[in-house]
């Protein structure tokens, strides 16, 4: 594979609380991947202190598989999204990937997605185009996300099949002209409606998570519920892309 410039490495932000039994199995996949990488990478973790012991676990093991691991424990409230702002306030390679931790997303697809930029700003790994498809999800599962779905495209005017997805690569460049919240635990619906970049999409398999407990419950929706009324007005707005005057995250302000 090519990367989009040979002076260019990747950072792979990975959320995550109580993994302790999926990260042997993630961290071995992601070191089986690196060799096609081509370039510089880094494993940016981001554990909201875990009390199952996932992050010095971590550690040991990026150490022993000879991968680049960063630990970094969160402190304040535990969030998915936040984990996630966190990771992207630390991370320093020129491309950004956020993956989760439960085995859901595939990491051999990462070369693929880097692969796909072809001059996009980003690329999202997507259950909703064709040849894709969704492993043990229940019927309820299937109802709450085709309707959040619904909501993120027709009422807030993400343009992307998979609005939702929570692996994806972006430019750090196109990532630090927004500010990323983390709140509603959808950062890449943030992206997709305050920078409105142009985006490729390429079909996985979703694997529904084999160890530890889904993060989705009540709460999960009503967070958001709150994200999709805060980026309103963003999606009312002309699309162009806020750039931060100082270059940091989260200077960009909402549209009048």
């Amino acid at each position: 594979m090519a990367w989009p410039d040979s002076s260019e490495g990747l950072s792979i932000i990975i959320p995550t609380y109580n993994e302790r039994e999926n990260i042997e199995q993630l961290l071995a996949e992601l070191a089986s991947v690196a060799p096609r990488l081509n370039g510089p990478a880094e494993v940016v973790l981001v554990d909201d202190r875990s009390p199952d012991g996932t992050a010095e676990l971590a550690g040991e093991l990026g150490r022993g598989m000879g991968l680049n691991v960063r630990v970094v424990t969160r402190n304040g409230p535990r969030s998915l999204g936040g984990a996630i702002a966190h990771g992207l306030d630390v991370c320093r390679r020129d491309l950004v990937c956020v993956m989760d931790a439960d085995l859901s997303h595939p990491p051999r697809l990462i070369p693929s997605l880097i692969e796909s930029l072809d001059g996009a700003d980003g690329v999202v790994a997507s259950r909703y185009v064709p040849g894709a498809d969704i492993q043990s999800w229940p019927v309820r599962r299937h109802l709450i996300s085709f309707v959040a779905t619904l909501i993120a495209r027709k009422v807030l005017r993400a343009e992307c099949r998979d609005p939702l997805s929570g692996f994806f690569v972006f430019r750090r460049s196109l990532l630090e002209s927004v500010r990323i919240q983390g709140d509603g635990n959808k950062p890449l619906l943030e992206v997709l409606v305050k920078a409105r970049p142009v985006v490729n999409e390429i079909p996985y398999l979703f694997r529904n998570r084999k160890n530890g407990e889904s993060k989705l419950n009540a709460r999960n929706i009503v967070e958001f519920l709150g994200l999709v009324r805060r980026l309103w007005s963003y999606s009312r707005s002309d699309g162009s892309t806020r750039v931060c005057p100082n270059g940091s995250w989260g200077q960009d302000q909402p549209p009048p």
